[in-house]
């Protein structure tokens, strides 16, 4: 019964999303399905982690969660009165929460908790000042056909990947297309996009100088502590929750330093030790992922810059430094033990990887036009597996003793023994939507490009609200470098 009821959840809470992103609904119809999506969500979420083992000090003392509830009820209400009366902030305080995870459940990198208490604020003063909206584009036609899809795929799921699809949908699909419709709405003016460009940069710097904190303490973390006992190399991951996501987050604010800066040339050089800090804090998070999307974006935006060849050799300088950082990144034999060097050899830190993506391709081969289901890479890569040899026992030094995973850590991979070649052409439509409406200025092309290598490498791409707020940023927003700002029309986005 409770299965019936997730499944149906998913369908109606999705559709909903779908709805708000896609259709021209008139006011009245788009508070309704606001308000529904802003209750639902979280009733099918609590429906589906009512039984988790660590929320089971609720079942004891559930006087705890009406005082929680209340609590969050009390902090929307404050934020919903802040941005009633100063509308430029909803976009600063989404910025300023983005990258906070707070672990809570079967969520094992956090939930972005304060994000949600400024979503649901914003859609609350949407609900009490309704205000028109622009008209849906072909991304926005793209994006709620992407979570339809992943909804009703969800239907087939075994059992474990319909409660994974069910947290997809809930913590991230969802939640994020509000996020992308209160952002993209935004009346983006120059003054607001330099404080938003001051305000990432300055949580960038944040993050790189408790990162170098957390290294000169021998590697000590204060968070993720699983990783202090990891024989293999020391992995730095600041305040996140894992060291891949915080290098992501370094990146693409590097490459936004840097497309900002290329701008005027004074700019990037008063700027250049903030470069050198967000580098050092992204070198040692040891994130292949992340630096290999942060050389991507950077060839874009140097392509980008190719009319004017003095922002294009700088662009190439800049690359090609953090090239050979790149290089000793992955030369950890050179790296000192003392800081968490191995003589060991690239192909141990990977083969868990590529274990991953080839049993996915071979759950693609089983079920090649639907998929497994939403949700389900993780149960069916382990019954896959069952019976063949663990892939990390001859690996000692590795950190990880059971082949457990989530998904195959690539995107597209996870998509096909997921979803199959109907998720693969919905992924691939929203990749050729997306970058169509980036195309107009190299920095978000930049930024969404280096957002999807690194998901070709560590996944999280709708899971991710940097991959919404960027597209959301491309509609509302003109570059953030003294350009004439660009107020949003009414006239719907390519």
């Amino acid at each position: 019964m409770t299965h019936d009821l997730e499944r149906a959840g998913i369908v109606l809470v999705t559709l909903l999303a779908g709805a708000l992103l896609a259709l021209p609904l008139h006011r009245r119809e788009r508070a309704l399905a606001q308000l529904a999506t802003l209750v639902l969500t979280p009733a099918l979420l609590a429906l589906t982690l009512w039984n988790n083992p660590k929320l089971a000090t609720l079942h004891h003392h559930p006087a705890r969660g009406v005082a929680a509830v209340a609590l969050v009820l009390v902090v929307v209400a404050a934020l919903a009165f802040l941005i009633d009366r100063k509308p430029a902030l909803l976009p600063l305080l989404a910025l300023l929460a983005l990258p906070f995870r707070i672990p809570l459940g079967s969520v094992s990198n956090g939930l972005l908790l304060p994000l949600y208490a400024v979503i649901a604020a914003g859609v609350v003063v949407q609900l009490v000042r309704s205000r028109e909206a622009r008209p849906a584009g072909a991304l926005e036609r793209v994006l709620a056909l992407a979570l339809v899809v992943y909804a009703l795929q969800a239907l087939y799921s075994p059992d474990l990947g319909l409660t994974k699809a069910v947290e997809n949908a809930g913590f991230f699909y969802v939640p994020f297309a509000l996020l992308y419709l209160l952002l993209r709405d935004v009346d983006w003016t120059a003054e607001l996009q330099r404080r938003a460009f001051k305000l990432v940069v300055a949580l960038g710097v944040l993050f790189a100088l408790v990162g170098l904190a957390e290294l000169a303490d021998h590697g000590h973390l204060l968070f993720n502590r699983a990783l202090d006992q990891d024989a293999y190399f020391i992995r730095i991951n600041s305040l996140f929750y894992d060291p891949n996501v915080y290098g992501r987050y370094l990146a693409l604010t590097l490459l936004l330093v840097a497309c900002v800066g290329l701008r005027r040339r004074t700019l990037l050089a008063r700027q250049g030790a903030v470069v050198a800090l967000l580098w050092a804090g992204l070198l040692i998070s040891l994130s292949e992922s992340a630096m290999i999307a942060l050389l991507a974006g950077l060839a874009v935006a140097w392509v980008g810059s190719a009319r004017r060849p003095g922002r294009a050799t700088v662009m190439l300088v800049v690359g090609l430094a953090m090239a050979v950082g790149l290089a000793f990144a992955f030369a950890r034999s050179s790296i000192p033990s003392s800081l968490g060097g191995s003589s060991g050899s690239l192909s141990k830190a990977t083969s868990g990887r590529t274990s991953l993506v080839s049993e996915g391709v071979d759950l693609f081969g089983d079920r090649p036009l639907q998929g497994f289901g939403s949700g389900s890479f993780a149960q069916e890569y382990l019954s896959h597996i069952s019976h063949r040899p663990n892939p990390f026992e001859h690996h000692e030094h590795l950190p990880y003793e059971q082949p457990t995973t989530k998904d195959s850590h690539t995107t597209p991979i996870t998509i096909a023994a997921e979803q199959g070649l109907i998720g693969l052409a919905v992924y691939l439509a929203l990749l050729l939507a997306g970058f169509v409406r980036v195309r107009r200025d190299v920095l978000f092309a930049a930024l969404f490009a280096a957002l999807v290598i690194d998901t070709l490498f560590y996944a999280d791409f709708l899971e991710d609200p940097a991959t919404w707020t960027i597209l959301a940023l491309a509609a509302g927003c003109t570059p953030l470098a003294g350009a004439t700002p660009r107020r949003p029309t009414h006239t719907a986005p390519t």
